[in-house]
């Protein structure tokens, strides 16, 4: 069975895959010096970078050998995320999503190869700027300019402290299990620390908060805080005069927070609390419905439910 691949995930799926039977053709030049590669014939399968998400890659080919390749993604990758698929008679093509436990596993597997700053994909995830500073500071190392333990000390360290400005606007980016890319609005930072930022959203529309069944009116306002890497989001809704309506925890893949934008994969449960009512976990066949699909794993179903039982519980 054979592959080609391209993209910021290709090294670390060469690793992988051909260490689970499969064959590399068509490589790059960095992947024929990494590897010793030298076939030229046609694939079975293509592996690409999404056009639409950098989070995420584009599985096609014929069906077999593409669920095969599934198959050694998904014994790998317990949190991976199965966002799309197509089947045009023998031929499919999946999109699919890599969170950011599936981000450090890549790494690892990158760095069996190449040396591999802390957080490599994370950063290529994360746009133009963040990937530009990978290949600096790989080519640093690799051309033996700096030592490869004081390079990883010091890009950890700033990795961890990326985080939008005070004042600034920053998207939402929420990817639902379904494949829907959805942007909810942009929020100001009101606050930040290093690892954690409060975002405020003016509401501008009349309706109802979903989840919470309460109405909204213009002038409202949310508060989100969000922590670098933690798997859940709590937003506050408040009125024009400060009157809190109800809080919605949002659970999801472990978050990413970039200076422009935060991005995480929804897992489809909530838990929503009701001035003076108790919490309630809603959603939970969204889950369910995402298992039964084959879009996410009966293991990270059981630890969603895990986190929203403690949400309901404590309420942080």
């Amino acid at each position: 069975m054979k592959f080609m691949t391209r993209g910021i995930y290709s090294t670390a799926l060469i690793q992988l895959l051909v260490s689970s039977g499969f064959n590399v053709t068509r490589p790059t030049r960095s992947q024929s010096e990494r590897f010793g590669i030298s076939s030229w014939d046609a694939p079975d399968a293509e592996i690409v970078d999404s056009k639409s998400d950098r989070n995420c890659i584009e599985l096609k080919g014929s069906s077999d050998v593409v669920e095969s390749i599934l198959d050694a993604l998904r014994k790998t990758f317990t949190d991976l995320i199965i966002l799309e698929v197509k089947d045009s008679g023998g031929l499919l093509s999946v999109r699919v999503g890599f969170p950011n436990d599936a981000k450090l596993k890549l790494d690892e597997l990158r760095s069996m190869v190449a040396y591999t700053v802390p957080y490599h994909h994370y950063c290529r995830a994360g746009g133009e700027g963040l990937s530009s500073m990978v290949t600096i500071a790989e080519d640093l190392v690799e051309s033996g300019v700096v030592p490869a333990e004081e390079m990883s000390k010091n890009f950890r360290e700033q990795i961890i402290n990326i985080s939008p400005r005070m004042g600034s606007l920053v998207k939402i980016i929420h990817l639902k299990p379904d494949g829907r890319r959805i942007i909810l609005g942009h929020g100001k930072v009101v606050r930040k620390s290093n690892d954690s930022i409060r975002l405020m959203r003016r509401i501008m529309g009349f309706g109802a908060y979903d989840g919470l069944g309460v109405e909204k009116y213009p002038g409202d306002y949310a508060i989100t805080e969000v922590s670098k890497f933690r798997p859940w989001m709590k937003t506050s809704y408040y009125s024009i005069s400060g009157t809190l309506k109800g809080c919605y925890y949002n659970i999801s893949t472990p978050v990413s927070i970039y200076p422009d934008h935060i991005h995480y994969f929804d897992l489809e449960v909530d838990v929503v609390v009701k001035p003076g009512s108790s919490p309630e976990i809603v959603d939970a066949n969204g889950l369910e419905k995402a298992v039964q699909e084959n879009r996410i794993s009966e293991e990270l179903k059981k630890a969603t439910l895990k986190i929203a039982e403690e949400l309901a519980s404590k309420q942080p």
